[in-house]
């Protein structure tokens, strides 16, 4: 029994040390959350960007199919000889059977572009003899051209206009006509007419372009 206090008091003082130590641990625990917490922190963030980018990726497609529906890419050349400036360009308008944007469609694209009125004498002939081409009376190769032009599509007289539009026209329909990669455009003949379907006389140029010729080049000198 004279133990006794003594018993009590080692109790005492181990259920002490054991309260401390509970303590202790929960404060261990609660450290140890923190950092878990951050961890998973650190860990979540990078998992809902991914979430957010592939959600985006999945949007976007739909965006721009809805955006862009029914519009195909053309592809232009704008420019003289052997110097041309390629474009890239939306078409919407309606496609031909095999679901492509026919040849008046391009050409009408790089009116839009360039400002020059290419109006046409009626449909762009296409076949194995090659590609034929009848611009309209009020075409800028009668007209000259705009009195406002594009500073980009700038001409300073009407045979610079003549020579970059036929040249261009050319480019453009012999790149259009073969499948890329597959096909030699240089092997694609042009063929220009006026608007009565024969020879393509160039009043303002002063030149005429004949219309049973496949078209080379623009008659050099002025």
């Amino acid at each position: 029994m004279k133990n006794l206090p003594l018993i009590l008091c080692a109790g005492a003082l181990l259920l002490t040390l054991g309260g401390c130590h509970a303590q202790s641990g929960m404060q261990s625990v609660q450290s140890a959350d923190g950092n878990q917490s951050s961890s998973l922190d650190s860990s979540v963030n990078p998992y809902q960007s991914q979430d957010v980018q592939a959600d985006t990726s999945e949007i976007q497609p739909e965006e721009k199919s809805s955006q862009g529906e029914g519009a195909q890419m053309v592809t232009l050349y704008i420019g003289m000889d052997d110097q041309f400036q390629q474009y890239q360009e939306p078409y919407e308008g309606t496609l031909n059977e095999q679901g492509m944007v026919p040849a008046e469609g391009v050409v009408a694209e790089m009116a839009q572009l360039t400002g020059w009125n290419l109006d046409l004498a009626g449909e762009i002939t296409t076949g194995k003899g090659g590609i034929t081409v009848s611009f309209g009376e009020t075409c800028a190769l009668f007209s000259g051209p705009p009195q406002e032009q594009k500073e980009e599509f700038h001409v300073y007289d009407s045979y610079q206009l003549d020579q970059t539009i036929l040249d261009s026209v050319k480019k453009t329909l012999q790149n259009w006509a073969v499948v890329p990669g597959q096909g030699d455009p240089d092997s694609v003949d042009v063929y220009y007419c006026g608007p009565d379907g024969k020879d393509l006389v160039l009043i303002n140029s002063g030149w005429t372009i004949s219309s049973t010729q496949p078209y080379e080049q623009f008659p050099q000198g002025n």
